[in-house]
């Protein structure tokens, strides 16, 4: 598959499966039947775990987009599931208010859409972006693999 055949909700699982292999994703980064259904974000877990997520987090601190993006560890898994999400949605999700009813849309207000349709529009030059960093324009994306 290339590049151009993959859609927008599932670009990101196919940049960064070039990366290594996952153990677990959430391959649809937002709902395309409803964008303001919740915030785009890539949730993941390499089988592997190394320096990549280190490397990573340099890559998606440099990417100059729309909005400013982080990559950070889930505080709502058991396992280490990181999730590549736009800075302010992560924040939010810090917040005490978030902790007790996980409404984000409460607490993004009336930014709340527009971030939505923000986080879209980033996500192929983000993508592009990563492959760029790790030089993974004529890479293979990698299958999942069973833990050993």
């Amino acid at each position: 598959m290339e590049n151009g055949e993959v859609s927008y909700p599932e670009l990101m699982a196919y940049t960064i499966s070039k990366l290594g292999s996952f153990e677990w994703q959430r391959t649809s980064m937002y709902n395309p039947d409803n964008i303001y259904d919740r915030p785009a974000g890539f949730y993941f877990r390499f089988h592997n775990k190394n320096e990549v997520y280190t490397r990573l987090e340099d890559c998606i601190n440099a990417f100059k987009g729309i909005l400013q993006w982080c990559i950070n560890v889930s505080n709502n898994t058991r396992h280490k599931n990181y999730i590549i999400e736009p800075i302010k949605v992560y924040r939010a999700k810090l917040s005490d208010e978030y902790a007790v009813n996980y409404n984000l849309k409460g607490i993004l207000g009336e930014s709340y859409e527009t971030l939505c349709e923000q986080a879209i529009a980033d996500i192929p030059s983000l993508c592009k972006h990563i492959e760029m960093w790790f030089e993974l324009e004529n890479k293979r994306p990698m299958l999942p693999t069973l833990p050993q």
